[in-house]
């Protein structure tokens, strides 16, 4: 398995946290279980890849798993985060969804359910990995020298305005 298919599972309820790491493990993921915030926060911390997705309970006897989003999230971009919750509110729900979670799901929830949600944030932690990736290739590579765009002022100015457009995430047709 690659680091792609790693997954950090977080809730103290045991029977849940059996469930999903079977669930996960079924679609193939790498499953790592922690049963409070604390023990969650130091495996993010000691992972020396990132982990894709994290799967976390809301309430939890050592803390939030707004937490455990947090830490997840300052640690990679790339992090997708699932709360899991059955003490849901709306209120709890734009908070987590405000502060980067992929998704917000309220228990009970079907094992299909779980492992769809699963493999569209893995896929969407795979598009950010490749769009960094792709960004810092972009950034290496050198602009053309001027006589390698032409000398005429008019492609100056081309030059001049692709750029700018380069610094931007506008999309631009020349």
């Amino acid at each position: 398995m690659n680091t792609s298919d790693r997954v950090l599972v977080v809730d103290d309820e045991p029977g849940l946290r059996e469930v999903l790491k079977i669930t996960l493990q079924r679609q193939g993921y790498d499953v790592t279980c922690c049963s409070d915030k604390t023990s969650a926060i130091a495996q993010l911390r000691a992972a020396t890849d990132p982990y894709p997705l994290v799967i976390t309970d809301l309430v939890m006897p050592d803390g939030s798993g707004m937490d455990v989003l947090a830490e997840a999230r300052n640690h990679s971009d790339q992090t997708q985060v699932i709360i899991v919750t059955a003490f849901s509110t709306v209120e709890s729900a734009i908070e987590a969804m405000r502060h980067g979670a992929y998704d917000f799901v309220t228990k009970p929830f079907s094992p299909a359910e779980i492992a769809e949600l699963a493999n569209k944030a893995l896929e969407k932690s795979s598009i950010v990995a490749e769009n960094k990736r792709l960004k810092a290739h972009l950034a290496s590579i050198q602009p053309p020298a001027d006589d390698d765009f032409g000398s005429a002022p008019v492609m100056k100015r081309v030059a001049t305005l692709v750029s700018k457009a380069a610094a931007t995430r506008s999309t631009v047709l020349i």
